[in-house]
């Protein structure tokens, strides 16, 4: 079996514990996700009809020489594993790319999860994951849940949960939720705003008058380049 590549690239890392990074962009084709309650910014890589055309395959080799050609060119050292569902990919393929990275220290490595999937021992002891937790503005809410709660007593705490917000009632089920996680996870709290719809004045000030411990998460790359540019 092969990795189903839908695009590689590097841009710096515009959110979670590794912000401000330059970082190989390694972007997984498929989801088992479509979070209809906002259109998702990687249709690129969710889309069966669009990743389909675009993809490419590897092998995990060719996919670390993929990435030694990208570093040249670009003096990143960083990569983060992403998509779509990066856990989506065949499971030995995923973990013989990522040895690969690891055997050359040179590399750091983080995984952007939907945390739909148990998380392999490999990826939580060699990898900071940062798993996106749905609310019910994503329309995704009630996908999946068990399995994310399953994954929480194994994130460290250089791992992160992410909270997509679109509205108030999207704070207020983080808020709760925030309560439940505290003695089930050492990971860190980031909240971030779906791009058009809440503002992130809206979630400072309501972190102001909640004393949520939350991080703000601000999609930095977005204001840096236009919100829909690929490749950035």
């Amino acid at each position: 079996m092969t990795l189903r590549l839908s695009e590689m690239y590097t841009s710096v890392q515009g959110e979670g514990q590794h912000f401000g990074k330059p970082t190989i962009f390694v972007r997984f084709a498929g989801c088992n996700m479509r979070c209809p309650g906002w259109p998702c910014d990687t249709q690129h890589a969710i889309q069966p009809a669009i990743w389909y055309k675009e993809m490419t395959k590897h092998s995990s080799m060719s996919l670390f020489q993929a990435v030694i050609e990208e570093t040249k060119e670009n003096n990143a050292y960083h990569v983060c594993l992403t998509g779509g569902e990066p856990f989506m990919q065949p499971t030995v393929e995923l973990e013989d790319f990522a040895h690969e990275l690891w055997a050359s220290p040179e590399y750091s490595t983080e995984v952007f999860t939907n945390g739909s999937y148990e998380l392999p021992e490999w990826a939580l002891e060699d990898c900071d994951i940062m798993m996106d937790w749905k609310l019910q503005g994503s329309g995704e809410s009630g996908s999946y849940r068990d399995q994310r709660f399953r994954n929480l007593p194994y994130l460290k705490s250089s791992d992160g949960i992410k909270f997509v917000v679109k509205h108030s009632r999207d704070l207020d089920e983080a808020l709760e939720l925030t309560e439940r996680f505290k003695n089930i996870t050492k990971a860190e709290l980031w909240v971030g705003a779906v791009w058009g719809e809440i503002t992130d004045a809206h979630i400072v000030n309501y972190m102001k008058q909640t004393g949520a411990p939350w991080r703000l998460n601000v999609q930095v790359h977005k204001f840096i380049w236009p919100a829909e540019a690929r490749r950035t």
